[in-house]
């Protein structure tokens, strides 16, 4: 047993308190609304994987006005709110002194942010896209409203056409800032306007810059294991193997297909937007199933019989359909990194990844070609 002196103890404590005293570093945070508000406290919420905590919070003064001083240890992200309606989001780095004048009484992206310079960079992407969004959300509110008119399905395209504009403008914008500094954990709140899959070289780019720059951080780390999934199943990769339940409880598996042109297709009864994209799969299969292309169909449904009812009603009559039953916690799903559905990949003869998501006419011209 190895017993330490009384002076090692105390030298170890101090050397303990004077390191823990040189990471953790105040930051504080003044407000000063330019109106007036009725608020009587704010907080500081810790951001993470699940939702928001408390963190700490003050007093707000009867002009609206408070300094909060928040002890930080890491750079990461937070949520400053009056409540749940009126907040804004904040990059914190330990030692930081911030100065937020709000737009009027709200919090929010047209505040005014200094001293902090990633908050600086999330609040200038912010102006940036807002006017992106904004179109995004008038674009969607025009392809609701038209879709009772005789002719919503050249009208619908034209929106669909603008919609797709829109946000390649919005990458475009968004690129340019993030390519002059990449390592910033601004770009946490941006991933979303980048889809794994079709843009992959620059978000395989941005996830290294982040990666590198904060290898601790649980935002950072998530995206990296998405990535890092992506990875494995990116276009030109082998696909992996799917081994499934049928209907029947018989095991089929993906892999039994190899030679032909396959579409692994992810859907589920319960899913609008893939009951809608069903007929036009069903096209595509019965237009060149003789000529060697196969649907290997993976659902993401929990209840045996809505998934059998939809297979009929929508006439899917391929032989491969595969479910566990287990919802979002589909082992299938779970191989390829899905996310949201429907979800397509589509593979070549050699078993190669060759496309991902494709729909309607661009999945019927890459089959077709293909099959050449």
């Amino acid at each position: 047993m190895r017993i330490f002196s009384v002076s090692t103890v105390i030298t170890f404590l101090l050397i303990s308190t004077l390191s823990f005293s040189q990471v953790i570093k105040p930051v504080t945070i003044t407000v000063k609304p330019s109106e007036k508000i009725s608020y009587t406290k704010v907080y500081l919420d810790t951001l993470a994987a699940k939702g928001t905590a408390e963190f700490i919070n003050t007093e707000v003064k009867a002009d609206g006005s408070f300094v909060l001083s928040a002890p930080i240890s890491d750079p990461n992200l937070y949520k400053l709110r009056f409540d749940q309606n009126n907040f804004m989001w904040l990059i914190l780095t330990p030692g930081e002194k911030l100065s937020i004048i709000p737009a009027g009484s709200k919090l929010g992206p047209d505040a005014t942010v200094k001293g902090s310079h990633h908050s600086e960079l999330l609040y200038t992407a912010l102006r940036k896209s807002k006017t992106f969004d904004q179109k995004r959300d008038s674009l969607n509110k025009a392809y609701n409203n038209v879709q009772a008119l005789p002719a919503h399905d050249s009208l619908s395209a034209l929106i669909i056409r603008d919609f797709t504009a829109n946000d390649s403008l919005q990458k475009v914008a968004l690129i340019t800032l993030i390519e002059k500094e990449p390592g910033s954990l601004a770009w946490m709140f941006f991933t979303d306007k980048f889809d794994i899959s079709t843009d992959f070289a620059f978000v395989d780019k941005l996830d290294k810059a982040l990666t590198k720059a904060y290898p601790a951080n649980a935002f950072v780390k998530q995206y990296h294991n998405q990535v890092e999934m992506e990875r494995k199943t990116a276009i030109g990769q082998p696909a992996p193997d799917i081994t499934l339940p049928d209907a029947d409880g018989n095991m089929k598996s993906l892999s039994s297909l190899r030679g032909k042109v396959v579409l692994l297709d992810f859907w589920a009864s319960w899913c609008g937007p893939c009951r809608k994209e069903n007929p036009y799969v069903v096209k595509v299969y019965n237009q060149f199933h003789q000529k060697g292309f196969e649907i290997f169909s993976v659902s993401l449904d929990k209840d045996r019989a809505a998934w059998l009812k939809a297979i009929s009603a929508d006439n899917l009559t391929w032989p491969d359909h595969v479910s566990d039953l287990k919802y979002w916690n589909s082992a299938g799903a779970a191989i390829y990194g899905v996310t949201a559905i429907p979800y397509s990949v589509l593979i070549d003869r050699e078993g190669l990844i060759i496309a991902k998501k494709l729909r309607g006419d661009a999945l019927e011209k890459k089959v077709s070609e293909l099959l050449k």
